[in-house]
């Protein structure tokens, strides 16, 4: 399962601070594919942490954003609170798209990550 997600930051960091990310739950994997005023990674690792779901650098170290709320079985929630790590850590988190297909990325041959 694909999700597409917008984070939020808080108005005191960068006034309308945001990223949206892809995450993909099968491969346990997430990318950024836009930002401004939030500076997370280009990619990383997915962890399901006590309710939150975690995304961590792609070196599998500590989580950069926790996504409160939202896990891996569970979506239907719409949106919630996101932890950001750094100096302006409030945040929120809106889910746009889910995207259920079991197409296989174009290039999924390509990616090879130690899990």
């Amino acid at each position: 399962m694909r999700l597409t997600i917008r984070i939020n930051g808080s108005e005191s960091a960068t006034p309308q601070s945001f990223a949206v990310l892809w995450v993909d739950t099968d491969e346990g994997l997430w990318s950024r594919e836009a930002h401004q005023g939030i500076d997370l990674p280009t990619w990383g690792k997915v962890r399901d942490v006590e309710g939150a779901m975690a995304l961590c650098a792609a070196d599998g170290g500590n989580a950069v954003c926790q996504l409160q709320g939202l896990s891996f079985g569970a979506t239907q929630r719409e949106q919630g609170t996101a932890v950001l790590a750094g100096d302006h850590p409030d945040g929120a988190w809106r889910l746009q798209e889910v995207d259920r297909c079991t197409t296989q990325p174009e290039y999924h041959e390509f990616i090879s990550v130690a899990r």
